[in-house]
């Protein structure tokens, strides 16, 4: 530092002229002082509203990108589309139809008010500031945020955060007043008791939770800090607790709770990233490195179809690009990844304009805040194979990226235990000809009486039964099985094949069980095998299917969408295909109508391997 050398000189003059040691001295504690105060006045500023993610400075280039980015023109002209849209409908209300979560009620609100009052900033348009103070005012007129299933909590407060600080320099003193009295009382405080009182269980992150409590608090606490104001310890926390999210995506991106929960925690993860990295206390956390390849996790996830493969407690949904993708790919810059998210996210857009009745994501905005640039350089294609290690590692394989008729298989390890898991361990989900022809059913009622607790392996569509992987004697899975890795992959430009150590899974049952699937891409068929030792029960194989089945035989014929698939058992260890029904035993399961499981039985031996091929006709 500068004051260090004049320090040293007067000392150096100290003995031979103690006057100009004096004056040197003075000197050089004007200059610390200077230094001190400047540090000081550098910590202490604050910036005015908006400060959340979009600060006025970032309007103009974000205006100017829009005339010169014809993608970001389309993200404009469909924020406009769905804040238009808004205008017409009704408000958030105080309703929890299942008696236990007011999400929906949460997400509405922030929907509508992200849109409204980024519609506004660019726009100019009153329209747009009206119906976003009207959400405002709803959200903030409910008696509460429903804070006993606090993820109600953390949306409504993200929401209104968003809403008071981006609609601040126009609110009335009284409306100011208001939002930050309701998003203080109803959404920090609440926050704040859950990361520093008696610690609520979301504040030790274990899932999705973790992710999108930390950001809410965040939010509301970077939304209403005052100049001077003391970094509140549930800010700290905050910030600690969404650094240790950054476990659940090591150690190569995956994400155990499946692709519908990724989007959903990597939103929250990314949008509390983005806040930390704009925040003057310093409080910023890295970007976890993993980020780099999950960006595209869902996407080697998804087959021709569109259709993602749906394990745990995913629903059967089509792929959309996130705001968080965008988010990764703009952080890291791969070439591949941001024309991909591109490409992607031009086609989200033309099938929303084609369905007048489609909505986006409430977070669709944030796109054009974190939009990737177009790559200088042609970028390299994805690879059509990939793995994904982890608690709940996945292998996918696909003939083509760009045919819509492609082969496509994908199959998974893990274990039933994990946050969301479902005994899926070696399941797998297949596509040829645009059609999805092995099924995963996804989630059912959370509602049901233990479903997250004591009674969630006597529900049909969490057990093995109805899933594509092996069931021992009728038995279950092991549900306190250790996570089943993924023990070898390899991909070459004619094939592409993946083995899966399940064991744990079926502990008792069987001495080894090694599952493996293979892509040809040069015969165009997919193989699943079963090495199994020491089989202790009869061993059913089968796949949960929505095609008609016709069976002649060793072969079968599934037909469906004018389109037919060919299955060949290779193996001779017995067992005649049969058809079961897919209908559970209660009532209030998902009834599961239209679904058929078509299955084998072999008989238990000391060595088996079981051999079933899948091609076209």
């Amino acid at each position: 530092m500068p004051h260090t050398g004049i320090r040293k000189q007067a000392m150096n003059h100290s003995m031979t002229n103690p006057l100009l040691a004096t004056q040197l001295l003075i000197k050089a504690w004007r200059i610390l002082l200077v230094l001190v105060c400047s540090m000081a006045s550098t910590h202490a500023a604050l910036p005015d509203h908006p400060r959340l993610l979009f600060p006025e400075s970032a309007e103009a280039p974000l205006q100017q990108r829009i005339q010169t980015d014809p993608l970001a023109g389309k993200l404009y002209l469909g924020l406009l589309r769905q804040a238009d849209h808004a205008i017409s409908l009704p408000v958030c209300r105080y309703d929890i139809p299942d008696g236990k979560r007011l999400l929906a009620q949460s997400r509405y609100a922030l929907s509508n008010i992200l849109h409204c009052s980024m519609a506004w900033r660019l726009s100019g348009k009153t329209k747009y500031y009206d119906r976003a103070i009207l959400e405002m005012d709803a959200a903030c007129g409910l008696k509460d945020w429903n804070p006993s299933h606090f993820l109600d909590t953390a949306e409504m407060s993200t929401a209104v955060a968003i809403g008071y600080d981006w609609l601040y320099q126009k609110l009335t003193p009284a409306q100011r007043q208001s939002y930050a009295k309701a998003l203080r009382e109803k959404g920090l405080e609440p926050a704040r008791k859950g990361f520093t009182g008696k610690l609520s269980w979301w504040a030790n992150p274990r899932n999705n939770w973790g992710q999108v409590c930390a950001t809410g608090l965040l939010l509301a606490e970077r939304a209403l800090e005052n100049e001077g104001d003391p970094i509140h310890a549930g800010r700290i926390e905050a910030s600690k607790s969404l650094d240790q999210c950054k476990k659940f995506y090591q150690p190569g991106g995956a994400y155990p709770e499946g692709p519908g929960y990724w989007h959903y925690g990597s939103k929250y993860h990314v949008l509390g990233l983005a806040t930390l990295q704009t925040d003057h206390s310093s409080l910023r956390i890295p970007t976890p490195p993993e980020f780099k390849a999950s960006a595209l996790f869902t996407e080697h996830l998804t087959g021709p179809t569109g259709l993602v493969f749906n394990f745990a407690d995913s629903g059967r949904s089509t792929s959309k690009i996130s705001a968080a993708q965008s988010w990764m790919a703009s952080a890291f810059k791969d070439p591949s990844t941001c024309a991909w998210i591109r490409s992607r996210l031009t086609e989200d857009i033309k099938k929303n304009r084609k369905n007048s009745t489609s909505r986006y994501d409430r977070f669709f905005p944030l796109h054009l805040l974190w939009l990737p640039y177009e790559p200088k350089k042609t970028p390299h294609p994805l690879p059509t194979d990939s793995q994904w290690q982890g608690s709940q590692p996945v292998a996918t394989f696909r003939s083509s990226w760009n045919d819509p008729h492609a082969l496509f298989v994908a199959m998974k390890g893990g274990y039933p235990g994990a946050s969301h898991g479902q005994m899926d361990v070696g399941s797998f989900i297949l596509e040829c000809d645009g059609v999805r022809w092995a099924e995963d059913l996804g989630s059912d009622n959370y509602n049901m009486p233990g479903y997250f607790g004591s009674k969630r392996w006597n529900y049909y569509r969490l057990t093995n039964l109805s899933h594509n992987t092996l069931v021992f004697g009728g038995k279950p899975q092991n549900a306190k099985a250790a996570p089943c890795p993924l023990i070898e992959f390899k991909s070459t430009h004619q094939t592409g094949n993946a083995r899966f150590d399940i064991t744990s899974a079926y502990q008792g049952q069987a001495k080894q069980i090694i599952r493996s699937c293979t892509l040809d891409r040069t015969q165009q068929k997919v193989t699943i095998t079963d090495k199994i030792t020491d089989a202790a029960f009869p061993v059913r194989w089968a796949i949960v299917t929505r095609a008609k089945i016709n069976i002649q035989g060793k072969a079968v014929t599934l037909s469906q969408s004018g389109k037919n698939l060919t299955i060949l058992r290779n193996d001779s260890h017995g067992g005649e295909w049969t058809v079961l029904d897919a209908k559970p035993k209660l009532d209030i399961e998902h009834q599961n109508k239209g679904i058929q499981i078509l299955a084998f039985t072999a008989p238990a031996t000391k060595d088996l391997e079981l051999s079933v091929t899948f091609k076209r006709p």
